[in-house]
């Protein structure tokens, strides 16, 4: 019989502990995630995140001992990954079981962040510099300037990047000053997934992090404003566009229908819009949806690449597909292979250790527990009628924003 177990645990200073045991791993994962993102900032420091994960979280620019407990366990064939994203700033370490010791002992060091040196901000600065050039070259750039148009240059309309001013600009004082504050334990969650003994890795994780102390203060309100715009970039042959929807946030159970309603509108060969504009009328190279949900809100998002003089009709006919949904519902195969396609996926996490990590501690920022057979229990949940209704709640112009990579923003206020 498979079952799924975790434990809990609230340390003496406030961070927060969560062991999944899992009897079949033979390796062990081990994340810090942190409650701190691109959500809490503003347009005059946005980026000092992604700057912070460079500086504090980054292998060449630890502390000394950090660095080289770091060091080690990679020369032992240790996996490390650090990450900033709208919501939280996270690093990871997997390997194997007998190394968990040293894997907490490295994270305890690696918070210890003062005093960085002038010339390596110098360094960084650079190479995040480079990565943003990157970034805004690469397809990248497509999601978030869909989120920026849903909901604005604020909180999660913000891109994680950052602007090239505000990382030229970022100084020693701003990082360290923003770490000290909001980099906190009462901020922090440990995710550990292995096959460990649940009290004796929370009792080492408390021993090594007993140093550890919070400041009084708390994460900067995030703002949210639903503002749906339209935003073009570029001009070429091709464009990229995106259409989005306002949706649900993560904490509400219409996420699911919304994902299976993106799921029969744009996953995979049998979907409506893959059927209709690429094999029937040949408008389109590529097209899908997808949804997303963060803590603070969510949206639905239809991505299409086509010829420039074929937008207008391509967006029409978008519209007639969502259009038909709203009015006539799905039919129950599409409902069926779309909720199938949705369980395979989830029971796959189980069989991939970082996925599953990052899942569990997404889940555990919301306080909220991530188990397989719940997620199931969700999606087998949905009817036909919740996707018609999720539909006629969320497709609506009111709600809807355009963004495009390829053409301005006056050609895509001519198709509404």
């Amino acid at each position: 019989m498979y079952y799924e177990s975790i434990s809990k645990a609230m340390l003496e200073n406030c961070m927060k502990v969560v062991v999944r045991k899992t009897k079949q791993s033979r390796n062990l994962s081990i994340g810090m995630f942190v409650n701190h993102g691109s959500k809490d900032e503003t347009i005059h420091n946005n980026g000092l995140s992604h700057f912070i994960e460079h500086m504090a979280f980054s292998h060449e620019n630890m502390n000394v001992a950090a660095k080289q407990m770091v060091g080690d366990l990679l020369d032992n064939g240790a996996r490390y990954e650090a990450y900033t994203g709208k919501e939280m700033t996270r690093c990871c370490i997997t390997s194997q079981t007998s190394y968990s010791n040293d894997i907490i002992k490295a994270l305890s060091n690696i918070v210890k962040f003062r005093d960085i040196p002038e010339e390596r901000i110098k360094h960084e600065r650079a190479i995040i510099l480079q990565e943003a050039d990157t970034y805004f070259a690469s397809s990248k750039v497509k999601t978030e300037l869909s989120e920026r148009t849903l909901w604005g240059e604020r909180s999660l309309g913000l891109f994680v990047i950052g602007n090239q001013e505000n990382i030229s600009r970022f100084t020693k004082e701003d990082i360290e000053s923003r770490f000290q504050k909001y980099y906190t334990p009462s901020n922090t969650l440990m995710v550990i997934q292995g096959n460990v003994d649940p009290d004796e890795i929370i009792n080492n994780i408390a021993t090594e992090f007993d140093f550890w102390r919070n400041n009084k203060v708390s994460n900067p309100l995030p703002m949210l404003e639903v503002s749906p715009s339209v935003t073009g970039i570029g001009n070429s042959e091709r464009v990229n566009l995106t259409i989005s929807f306002v949706g649900p946030s993560f904490r509400s159970r219409k996420k699911y229908a919304m994902a299976i309603l993106s799921d029969i509108l744009g996953d995979g060969l049998k979907s409506r819009l893959f059927l209709e504009l690429r094999e029937k009328r040949e408008l389109v190279y590529s097209i899908y949806s997808y949804s997303l949900s963060y803590g603070l809100g969510g949206y639905l998002a239809i991505d299409l690449n086509c010829q420039k003089e074929k937008l207008n009709e391509c967006f029409n006919v978008v519209m007639e597909i969502v259009k038909d949904i709203q009015e006539k519902g799905v039919t129950s195969e599409e409902l069926e292979r779309a909720r199938a396609s949705r369980i395979t996926s989830t029971l796959q996490i189980p069989n991939d250790s970082v996925r599953h990590l990052n899942t569990t501690g997404r889940y555990a920022l919301y306080n909220k527990d991530f188990f397989v057979d719940n997620e199931v229990f969700e999606l087998m949940s949905i009817t036909e009628e919740d996707v018609r209704e999720i539909a006629n709640e969320m497709c609506d112009e009111s709600n809807m924003a355009l963004s495009a990579v390829g053409t301005n923003s006056e050609s895509l206020i001519s198709l509404l």
